[in-house]
């Protein structure tokens, strides 16, 4: 019994020594400069940054002898290259987020639009078309969606048509008789200026 009393008074002694540590809420720690910090030690380090390549450059020459120059024409040729393939990655980058907002503005501009879907179904082996108006649009795993009326969602590359196909034309003549019954609908005409 004594002992658990003698234990007990420990910790509430020592309860209030934890208090101001670091470990503890503190509401002037700027919380973004942590996660910062504690992103870097995360980060690929089998990749040199242009900011480490000016690193060991400065390193260099600051250690060079006369006897073992740093040559500053390879350290030039090594910068230019680096500096080409930031310009590069940054290019890249810039134009992937560009292609991406056509992409999504092109699905916003077809809200309230009837669009034609194609969609194939596996027990009968034919391509459906699923004809409905755009209500919302989306993204799912990456690429864009397009939500119909029916309350269903589809990619945007599953778009057939904006608006509605032609009905198929099937005739009833036989192969002989002068015409192939494959032969498509043809488009329509454009009317003239």
């Amino acid at each position: 019994m004594a002992d658990s009393l003698i234990q007990n008074s420990f910790d509430i002694m020592n309860r209030g020594k934890t208090y101001g540590a670091t470990t503890d809420f503190d509401a002037y720690i700027n919380r973004w400069e942590l996660k910062e910090k504690e992103d870097a030690l995360y980060e690929d380090r089998s990749t040199l940054s242009f900011t480490d390549m000016l690193s060991l450059m400065v390193a260099q020459f600051q250690n060079q002898s006369i006897d073992n120059q740093a040559s500053t024409t390879d350290m030039m040729n090594q910068l230019v290259q680096m500096s080409s393939m930031q310009a590069m990655t940054d290019m890249t980058s810039n134009i992937k987020e560009l292609a991406l907002a056509n992409v999504m503005s092109y699905a916003a501009s077809l809200v309230g639009k009837t669009v034609t879907i194609g969609v194939w179904n596996e027990e009968t082996k034919e391509l459906d078309e699923i004809v409905g108006v755009v209500q919302g649009t989306g993204t799912y795993d990456g690429q864009q969606v397009v939500y119909l009326d029916n309350g269903k969602g589809y990619f945007l590359n599953e778009i057939m048509a904006v608006g509605t196909l032609p009905e198929k034309v099937e005739e009833d003549k036989e192969p002989g008789e002068g015409g192939d019954e494959t032969t498509p609908t043809p488009p329509a005409e454009k009317p003239k200026d």
